[in-house]
């Protein structure tokens, strides 16, 4: 390890007890991210940082006007009446560009997504003062089963990105996540499935579990197949 990062917690012990410094004043919302990013913005912003043919520090770039633009888009796909904020925040949970950025008011779901994905790769929890960004936090509008599970708020910055204090960012070294995850699940409940609990939240996962699926049926086809072959074929259970 680096002179630099010995001080640094890496294991579960340490890192529950530094974040539970942060959490016990009641003074933060975290943010939780499976890898270091370049920023810390919202993934709208993140499309036009990836663009090699775009300035994004130029002084025109109004990140605002585009997600204005977006809304009014599509508003044209909706059967309801709907704020700019409650359709902002069902955009940003099933997958759209926004301008908001996910944090959540409890730790431990932002420990989570520290070290959902990446396996290969450091995480890090964001911890930022609630007074600092008061006037452009947004709580949710409406009670969505995913954002109340996730206790979600949503930092909305004109510029599209915030910068933390490297005191208020916690190193979630890879080979702790596992373990982490373990822990979460174990201790507080908190998995895949209770973190997004609804269909898009399986759609999103449904890969994995096709693959189990799949093998499944296809290896009690042929069990069955087997059993039958000196009689009438059984009807094949489904899963």
């Amino acid at each position: 390890m680096d002179k630099e990062n010995q001080n640094e917690p890496s294991t579960v012990d340490e890192i529950l007890r530094k974040i539970e410094e942060k959490a016990g004043t009641g003074e933060y919302i975290y943010r939780g991210e499976s890898k270091h990013f370049e920023t810390v913005s919202s993934n709208l912003y993140r499309v036009f940082l990836e663009r090699e043919d775009f300035d994004i520090a130029a002084e025109y770039f109004d990140i605002e006007a585009v997600q204005k633009g977006m809304l009014e888009a599509a508003k044209k796909y909706l059967r309801r009446t709907s704020s700019d904020c409650e359709l902002l925040v069902e955009m940003q949970h099933y997958g759209g560009k926004t301008n908001l950025i996910d944090f959540t008011t409890d730790c431990f779901v932002a420990l989570f997504f520290a070290c959902d994905q990446f396996g290969n790769e450091n995480g890090r929890v964001i911890c930022q003062r609630k007074e600092l960004l008061s006037s452009t936090i947004k709580e949710p509008p409406e009670p969505i089963s995913r954002v109340v599970a996730q206790s979600s708020v949503f930092v909305r910055q004109s510029e599209g990105f915030i910068k933390p204090d490297d005191n208020d960012i916690i190193n979630i070294p890879s080979e702790v996540k596992l373990p982490m995850l373990r822990y979460l699940q174990e201790i507080h409940d908190i998995s895949t499935e209770t973190i997004y609990n609804d269909i898009h939240g399986f759609i999103r996962y449904q890969d994995i579990h096709l693959e189990t699926y799949v093998d499944s049926y296809i290896g009690l086809t042929e069990a069955q197949k087997g059993d039958s072959e000196n009689g009438e074929p059984e009807e094949i259970s489904t899963l």
